[in-house]
């Protein structure tokens, strides 16, 4: 009987076969495969004696570098940290990382299915200040999803910084922050449709700050993680709590012998009359047109000092003059008002941005990572093109606060 023809065997029952696994890589011994990223393979390897990870991209991504050193530069343990590039010799490009040990949120998504409303607030408001620092310096993520964040010892780490798609914005990551926080609760990624209905299980706070996310009505990372804190403290009080003020409950009496009743009224009577002749005399010896200016001032909000591009001068301590002494009421020496400085215009934020650029030229050693410095001033001057809002210029106007703060020496 002739052979039967060779029958081929079907692709559904053809095992791949990883052939990077077990090479070496650019000093790299590269290891067995923990996950499947939105942009590549992440690979566990061994570099120089110490683990790392590695992270190949897909065929035509590169990413773009400076992003990914200005993630860098953050120095936010929430941002995994890259710590080189290179390419392999079918021309996908890599990255190497610090080592991630643990999941990604996709594939804890796809053991687990939806998260718990506090389990998935408590990632939220995670990420969400991990955004906080990345947009404090103008950098983006552009792609946020479950594939780029992984949980590693009760914490999130944010991969992926540097291939954030054209177009990549801050507003942009808090609307993917809202998306994500349906992911979790539902178990699956939005995409193209549209949220959950009201009442379908989600917590009325959870619920309103994500649709707030999408809604575009949180425009800060900040705000996200204060609402997301916030939340969180409703979910763990349990649903009555979230229905009224938090307030001090009053200390429940202490039994003891209580001490006899003082009658006070004639005291009392005595102390009003005293403070209405007072007040009255005041009035009469008070002179006429002098206005009344409360000496105690409220300190500015925190927001609003780092508006002040440059710190206030100290005053040099003057001695004080006695001067005559007045036998009537004097009045109340007026208060003097603390400067508050509104939102910088973009053309004093693009003369600060020169000016700091050139004092950082006056003190650059041999060493330092001028080029990221820059990198970093730079960002700001595109932010300041065109009409800037006065988000943005406030955004820019705390970004140079913290650039100076961090390569000026003083």
């Amino acid at each position: 009987m002739a052979p039967a023809p060779f029958q081929p065997i079907p692709d559904s029952t053809q095992v791949h076969v990883d052939r990077l696994v077990g090479t070496q890589v650019g000093g790299l011994e590269v290891g067995a495969p923990v996950g499947e990223g939105r942009f590549g393979t992440i690979y566990r390897a061994r570099q120089a004696g110490r683990d790392v990870t590695l992270e190949v991209l897909r065929t035509g991504l590169t990413g773009d570098d400076q992003e990914v050193k200005a993630s860098n530069a953050i120095k936010c343990a929430g941002i995994a940290n890259v710590s080189d590039f290179g390419q392999l010799p079918d021309g996908r490009r890599y990255r190497v990382m610090e080592l991630l040990e643990g999941e990604s949120l996709d594939q804890l998504m796809q053991s687990r299915g939806k998260f718990s409303a506090a389990d998935a607030v408590k990632i939220l408001g995670q990420v969400a200040e991990v955004l906080e620092a990345a947009h404090a310096w103008a950098v983006p993520h552009g792609n946020l999803g479950p594939s780029s964040i992984f949980v590693v010892g009760g914490g999130v780490k944010l991969i992926d910084f540097g291939l954030a798609k054209r177009g990549a914005s801050i507003e942009g990551d808090l609307y993917e922050l809202g998306e994500l926080g349906f992911a979790l609760l539902t178990g699956a990624e939005l995409g193209e449709r549209a949220p959950p209905p009201l009442g379908s299980g989600i917590p009325e706070p959870v619920d309103r700050l994500l649709r707030e996310l999408l809604d575009r009505a949180v425009t800060d990372a900040t705000s996200a993680r204060k609402e997301f804190a916030l939340a969180l403290s409703l979910l763990d009080a349990g649903p009555a709590t979230q229905l009224k003020v938090n307030r001090p409950a009053a200390p429940p009496p202490t039994p003891s012998t209580p001490a006899p009743a003082r009658r006070r009224g004639p005291v009392l009577g005595l102390a009003a009359v005293a403070l209405v002749l007072a007040g009255s005399a005041a009035l009469y010896l008070w002179p006429p047109g002098t206005p009344v200016v409360p000496e105690v001032e409220a300190p500015l909000p925190p927001e609003e000092e780092e508006l002040l591009l440059e710190e206030e001068p100290e005053q040099a301590e003057t001695q004080a003059v006695p001067g005559p002494v007045q036998t009537g009421p004097r009045p109340p020496s007026p208060g003097v008002p603390r400067r508050v400085q509104g939102v910088p215009s973009a053309s004093a934020l693009a003369a600060e941005i020169s000016r700091l650029e050139s004092r950082f030229y006056k003190q650059v050693r041999p060493g330092e990572d001028v080029d990221q410095a820059l990198f970093v001033l730079n960002k700001q001057r595109l932010r300041l093109t065109g009409s800037p809002t006065e988000q943005d210029r406030k955004d820019v106007a705390k970004q140079l606060a913290g650039w100076r703060r961090s390569y000026l020496r003083r």
